[in-house]
This record gives structure tokens, C-alpha cells and sequence, in this order.
């Protein structure tokens, strides 16, 4: 078998049949399984796939066991060339997409890892699809937008003009496909991380094992961010998870180097971002820059409590 795509769900009812049917409609003739592991969901979520793709694998744990030992076990019982971590708030757009991914990989046998453009609904690019190990570097690039309007390596890769394969450090768990054969030597996802920031150290440890990790943003998937996460209170209301988590990645790799600036730098990041979001909202009274920005000011918050420490 060529592909196995494996669908961590919890409480996923709304997305899991759009998810599903817009992968076998829009990939007819590949050779691909799917592997829906369920997180003890209490929704009709189960029920509906069991009515609806029979051709759907399910694998039902009793409790939730986090996004990183779910995928771990789909991938136990996969047996494609290729795997393929896909989110169930995701839609797939272009016709024979797997074929075309896969041909890539098989074109570039030194690429271990890589994922597709991820944009909204109204085809805007969602940044976090893809990016570079933390590092002062990279978030400093971030935090100044110099990744945004020039070819810097920053922490997330949001450069406007990007329309070829380049290389990464990481792509995001939405849509994560990994060559099986390097699984051996990289090992799976860090069971240690029970969801959040899992990719970025997947993909680093791919990486430093020598292999490949490209971003292909000439392919695109939608992804309705935060499907599962937005239903949980901790999470979709903010609990720093993700924040914290990438702050660790940080001190992992940059042992001897002054986390404060790490801290000093990611705040004025996320204050610039709200100010920017705020004074569009006080232009164009748009509903969504009024959102993003009390989100950046949560993440500025979060952020510049760390610099107390």
C-alpha cells in the first residue's frame, strides 16, 4: 500500500464527514487506507463514520490519550510506504492531491517529511503551516515581520510570494506525511507532548537525523483551525499550551543561551501584532482583527509573564 492517512479525532462530529468526503471524492484512483483513531469521543462522531465509510478503519480508545500516543498507534497498525497525519478539521480542495504529494516524495528519496500550503476557507494563507527551530534567529525574524516581506528563515514561514518546494525544519501536525522507512531511525512523535508543538519537535528530530523536511505551498489543503481543541474550555480559550511547549523546544535546543531574550523577544512579537490587528479593526471594523487581536494580546500576556520569571 502506498499511503495510509491516519485521523486523530475527539468530539469531531462537525468536520469528520466533510474530512472524509473530500478525501475519497478528490482521490479516486490511489492506492491509500484510512485510520480514524478515536479519543474517547462522546459525540455522534463514531456512528456517523460507522454509517457512512465503511471503507474507514476505526480504532476506539476508552480515554483520551492525546494527539501524539493516538497517531502513534494508527501508525502501529498502518501499513503504507507513506504516512499521512491529517487533522479532521481539514478539507482536501485539489483533485488526486495524494497523487501528486506522494509523486514528490518519490522524486526526493532524501525527504523523510513534508506538508502542504494549509489556508482558510477563503483561500488566506494560515501561518503556522510550516517554519524553523526555534532559535533567537528565527524568532527575532518572526517578531519583526522580516519573514513576512523578505526571504528570512523565521520562526513560521509567511513570506508572500512563496510558490515553490523549500526545505524546513518542520510542517504542521495537520498535515504531517512521513516516509516510513526513516521511522526506524527518527522514532515516532514524543509521547511525551500531549498535543501542541509535537510537529515542530517531529520534524527538528527528522532533520537532525539527516533527512529532508519540505513545505510545498504550490499544493493546499483547508484546515478550520482548532476543530477538536476550540470544544475543550483549557484549550480553545487559551491555556498557553502551545506556548509553553515551544518555549521548552527552545531551551532544548539552545542550551547556554538567555531564555529572557527568548521571552522579551516572542512578547514584542505579539504586541506589535496586536497593535496591528487593533488599528484594522478601528479602520475597517472587521469582526475577525478585532478577534485576532485580543488572541495576540493573550499571547503577549502569556508571554511577558515569562520574562517575571
Amino acid at each position: 500500500m502506498k499511503l495510509s492517512i491516519i485521523i486523530v479525532s475527539w468530539n469531531s462530529e462537525d468536520f469528520l464527514v466533510p474530512c472524509l468526503t473530500s478525501i475519497f471524492n478528490k482521490n479516486p484512483d490511489f492506492d491509500y487506507e484510512v485510520i480514524l483513531v478515536d479519543n474517547a469521543s462522546t459525540d455522534n462522531s463514531i456512528n456517523l463514520v460507522k454509517k457512512q465509510f465503511e471503507k474507514v478503519k476505526i480504532v476506539e480508545n476508552k480515554e483520551n490519550i492525546g494527539f501524539t500516543r493516538a497517531n502513534n498507534r494508527g501508525i502501529g497498525i498502518s501499513k503504507g510506504e507513506y504516512i499521512l497525519l491529517l487533522n479532521p478539521d481539514t478539507v482536501i480542495v485539489e483533485k488526486d492531491l495524494f497523487k501528486k504529494w506522494i509523486a514528490f516524495m518519490d522524486e526526493h528519496p532524501q525527504a523523510g517529511a513534508s506538508g502542504c500550503k494549509l489556508i482558510y476557507p477563503d483561500g488566506a494563507h494560515q501561518i503556522g503551516d510550516a517554519g524553523y527551530r526555534p532559535s533567537l534567529t528565527t524568532v527575532f525574524y518572526w517578531a519583526f515581520f522580516l519573514s513576512r516581506f523578505f526571504e528570512f528563515q523565521g520562526l513560521f514561514v509567511n513570506y508572500r510570494k512563496l510558490n515553490h518546494p523549500i526545505e524546513v525544519d518542520w510542517v504542521c501536525g495537520a498535515d504531517f506525511l512521513v516516509r516510513r522507512s526513516i521511522l526506524d531511525k527518527t522514532g515516532l512523535m514524543n509521547e511525551d507532548i500531549f498535543m501542541y508543538a509535537d510537529d515542530i519537535e517531529w520534524g527538528c528530530r527528522i532533520r537532525a537525523h539527516g533527512y529532508k523536511v519540505f513545505y510545498l505551498p504550490q499544493m493546499s489543503i483547508i484546515h478550520l483551525q482548532g476543530g477538536s481543541a476550540n470544544k475543550r474550555e483549557d484549550i480553545g480559550s487559551f491555556s498557553g499550551l502551545w506556548l509553553r511547549n515551544i518555549r521548552l523546544l527552545y531551551t532544548y535546543y539552545n542550551k547556554g543561551k538567555p531564555v529572557f531574550l527568548y521571552d522579551v523577544i516572542m512578547s514584542t512579537g505579539f504586541l506589535l501584532r496586536t497593535c496591528f490587528y487593533y488599528c484594522l479593526y478601528l479602520i475597517s471594523k472587521r469582526k475577525d482583527a478585532k478577534i485576532k487581536a485580543k488572541k495576540m494580546f493573550r499571547y503577549f500576556k502569556f508571554s511577558a509573564s515569562n520574562t517575571m520569571d
